[in-house]
């Protein structure tokens, strides 16, 4: 019966989101909306969060910090502001424009009265790298960026890539919009646990620092957010995970038909995260999680996912916090989506797993918030905000501040 609830509970969900009219925009091109018009700043800045000295005398430097920036809107109507955390090679600027010219993310929830702050991964964009203490870093060649990201319907590796039809231009080297896109792409990281463990403390300082808030990852950040969360779960009002690191323990690779999928790496011991969580029962080592593979994938053209053994182990400290997990249609992220949403529920964290093509919004790919329907898709997570989190924002202790 409690299955068959939640099951209810979230076509309802699905049925209202589909049917909510997202926010008309100022402009509109192709019947996507361009620009959310003119907006009234009453006050924007940044500052610097985590990080410690390193190093002895005159050799001392400091490391571990990420930069923030922040806008509050004159007109605020929502108490918590939303903190967006870029992924992979790009940086803050994935959230505050697109490679074509037109408003991001970061304007349009300003415009819906959100404060919003946005990072800077830890040696990433505005954060310093700092060589002596991350260690090495890896540049992603424009050929490795078309084929990841932007152009995955030619190499049609996994089941969904041919459905993509939303990035604005040809998405080839060469094309203008392509090739400011590249622009866009840093250095990232080699040492894949270091950079969860900096961040994760970054995002712990930040909402240390601003008090209770919305937390928006876009794939790799998806980690750090749930390890964060782990540790400040009193702070995070809810979790928008939108394309946001859905496989859980392992990693998948992407062989083309027929088959599509081999296993890879069992990259995430904690189940979405590479450092601790705190389950219940205790678990002091990984080792500890009992884990088996999916004999049958759950839907059509996705992975097997891997999940707990029963009884699964519950994750405690995340409980109770509102948990969008949101899917594109032709994004590298479709086959192995569920797998995050089934996890989660298996451990005990309710969730709202929507893909978007439920909801008639088809051709996205892993970097939505550049595409040409970014709004639309801004707009379906205001929808769900405002049935998931504004009802509890004049609540006295989830609206009070830190």
């Amino acid at each position: 019966m409690k299955l068959m609830v939640g099951r209810l509970a979230g076509l309802a969900l699905l049925a209202a989101l589909a049917a909510a009219p997202a926010a008309a925009a100022a402009h509109k091109d192709k019947g996507y909306a361009t620009s959310v018009g003119p907006l009234t700043i009453a006050k924007q800045g940044h500052f610097y969060v985590g990080g410690h000295y390193v190093g002895e005398g005159k050799d001392k430097i400091w490391a571990g910090q990420a930069y923030v920036e922040y806008q509050i809107p004159k007109k605020r109507l929502h108490p918590f502001p939303i903190v967006m955390i870029h992924g992979c090679c790009a940086a803050g600027e994935s959230f505050t424009g697109t490679p074509d010219g037109r408003d991001g993310w970061a304007q349009y929830f300003l415009a819906h009265g959100y404060a919003v702050y946005v990072m800077d991964q830890v040696g990433r964009g505005r954060s310093p790298w700092v060589d002596n203490v991350y260690g090495k870093h890896l540049v992603k060649a424009s050929e490795f960026v078309e084929h990841e990201f932007v152009a995955v319907e030619e190499d049609n590796k996994f089941p969904q890539a041919h459905l993509h039809t939303q990035w604005p231009g040809t998405g080839r080297i060469g094309d203008p919009v392509f090739d400011q896109f590249a622009a866009e792409m840093h250095p990232d990281w080699d040492d894949r646990t270091a950079r969860e463990v900096f961040n994760r403390d970054a995002i712990v300082a930040l909402l240390d620092r601003i008090g209770p808030a919305i937390l928006e990852p876009h794939s790799q950040s998806g980690m750090y957010v749930w390890a964060a969360a782990n540790a400040r779960p009193h702070l995070v009002r809810a979790i928008l995970a939108v394309e946001a690191g859905s496989s859980a323990f392992g990693d998948y690779k992407f062989v083309g038909a027929p088959d599509w999928f081999e296993n890879g790496s069992m990259s995430k011991p904690w189940g979405l995260t590479r450092t601790p969580m705190q389950f219940s029962p205790p678990v002091k080592d990984p080792k500890e999680i009992a884990i088996r593979q999916q004999d049958k994938a759950a839907g059509p053209g996705e992975v097997r996912c891997w999940l707990q053994q029963e009884p699964a182990r519950q994750l405690t400290s995340l409980k109770g916090i509102p948990v969008l997990l949101m899917s594109m249609e032709a994004s590298f992220d479709a086959p192995m989506a569920r797998c995050a949403s089934l996890f989660l529920r298996q451990a005990g964290v309710a969730n709202d797993f929507v893909r978007v093509a439920d909801l008639g919004v088809h051709g996205n790919g892993h970097f939505f918030m550049l595409e040409k329907n970014n709004l639309q898709i801004a707009g379906i997570v205001a929808d769900w905000l405002r049935k998931r989190v504004t009802p509890l924002e004049a609540h006295p202790k989830m609206a009070a501040a830190h």
